[in-house]
């Protein structure tokens, strides 16, 4: 069983990584594909500075509205706010705690199951369910270097994506922002694109043929992960046939090349949080070319390790926030002057990098408005309150006014609503017409939004 288990990894260690370079161009006259993008943060918000006045108007939703000038932005009358999601206090007989929760369930809509007694996730989450609907290639991207927490604790290798190809099976993201641009951009740099995937085909091929041989002497639960390998290899090896057959009409925009960060500091992508910022900056900018040459139409950008530990020194504020900050912010009208700062400021950073992406996809002309229009972009949170809350998660909707969602400009307010009822909006304003999601399969929507 070990050796079967160490060929198996030896063999998945062999797939490069694939994503397709050719435009997926839209027939002519027919409507803009429909996209998805997924922002997920750790550690809450501050509740009094977060929610929106008439105006849409708030300490920290400003800097998703308005630009550096304090002038609007436009974002705002294609943004809903939704205010009252929960996600239910169950641990499900795990060692978790409420950013496990949070975490795992907030994008998968299912219960928390054990393995070992550490709390995973319990089925697929909304964006590979769309990647398994459409067939389509997800880009999953995350920042995850912490000078506090290099990694998740011990056992609690979950808490490195929220995004999940099945139970308890993550999907992880890429984290290195020169490595996803030349795998994505790197035909900008001289390289023989059709000889690449040629010989990555190859590759799939052969490993694809070891493992179905590997698969013969697994146990049940080694062999059902390893399925969804073959299968994502499977799926690989069709996109690839269908890239190789298409490389006529590449797209020509490229964002900006990424520094070489692991040449800067070895310990970039782990424990050295001064590149952060800039890190985020080139995911988020990679994302958008990428959505706009049709190189992927769902993509997800994860700050930060659940329940993470970054210190912003980048806002001014250089300290462990997990645990002197958010765990200080005990009610929603905050604990104290000073703590209720450096939270306001800290959800200010991540409400700017939305902007920065929505901004950026808004720019971009595509049938009757812009990509934006195309797309469901969502702003998601794995507390409510830094101090364990689950209540009043902030969810921030953006695009898809007129083609789903009626109209923006709005908080709301319509009591509270299980987060189960996220994944639902989510699938049927992307037309896969559901009743339900995860653990609550009549659930429905989110009331007051369609």
């Amino acid at each position: 069983m070990k050796h079967a288990r160490r060929s198996a990894l030896k063999a998945l260690a062999a797939i490069p990584f694939a994503a397709p370079l050719a435009r997926a161009f839209a027939s002519p006259g027919a409507p803009p594909p429909a996209r998805l993008v997924i922002l997920m943060q750790n550690n809450g918000t501050q509740q009094a500075n977060f929610w929106p006045d008439a105006a849409m108007r708030s300490p920290i939703l400003d800097a998703l509205f308005l630009d550096g000038s304090g002038t609007p932005n436009g974002l705002a009358a294609k943004a809903n706010v939704v205010k009252g999601v929960y996600t239910p206090n169950d641990l499900n007989g795990t060692i978790g705690n409420q950013h496990d929760i949070g975490f795992a369930r907030l994008f998968t809509g299912e219960k928390l199951m054990s393995l070992d007694g550490k709390p995973w996730g319990g089925g697929p989450s909304v964006d590979q369910i769309l990647a398994k609907e459409w067939d389509a290639e997800t880009l999953t991207l995350a920042v995850l270097a912490s000078q506090y927490e290099p990694f998740p604790k011990p056992g609690f290798n979950h808490r490195r994506s929220f995004s999940y190809v099945g139970p308890a099976t993550l999907k992880y993201p890429a984290v290195d922002p020169l490595r996803v641009y030349r795998k994505l951009f790197s035909i900008g740099e001289g390289i023989d694109v059709r000889r690449r995937l040629m010989l990555r085909r190859s590759v799939l091929d052969a490993v694809s043929g070891n493992l179905s041989e590997v698969a013969s002497r697994l146990g049940g639960d080694d062999a059902r992960k390893l399925d969804y390998h073959t299968t994502a290899i499977r799926d690989v090896e069709r996109r690839l046939s269908q890239t190789l057959a298409s490389q006529g009409t590449q797209c020509t925009a490229t964002p900006t090349r990424p520094r070489d960060f692991l040449a800067l500091d070895p310990a970039a992508e782990i424990s050295a949080e001064a590149y952060v910022p800039e890190m985020v900056d080139n995911m988020v900018d990679i994302c958008a070319v990428a959505l706009g040459c049709g190189l992927t139409r769902i993509a997800t950008i994860q700050f930060g390790f659940g329940g993470g530990k970054w210190g912003f020194a980048w806002k001014g504020i250089n300290e462990q926030f997990h645990d002197y900050i958010a765990h200080v912010d005990t009610s929603d009208a905050g604990s104290s002057p000073e703590n209720t700062a450096k939270v306001v400021a800290a959800n200010q950073y991540y409400a700017s990098r939305v902007a920065r992406l929505a901004v950026a996809l808004d720019a971009i002309p595509e049938g009757n408005g812009t990509l934006l229009d195309s797309t469901l972009l969502v702003w998601g949170n794995e507390l409510g309150r830094g101090d364990h809350d689950l209540r009043n998660v902030p969810i921030v909707l953006l695009g898809r006014v007129g083609q789903g969602i009626p109209r923006g400009g709005r908080t709301i307010d319509a009591g509270p609503q299980v987060m189960n009822r996220l994944g639902c909006t989510i699938l049927n304003l992307m037309g896969k017409a559901v009743p339900g999601f995860g653990d609550e399969p009549t659930c429905g929507m989110f009331a007051g939004l369609v």
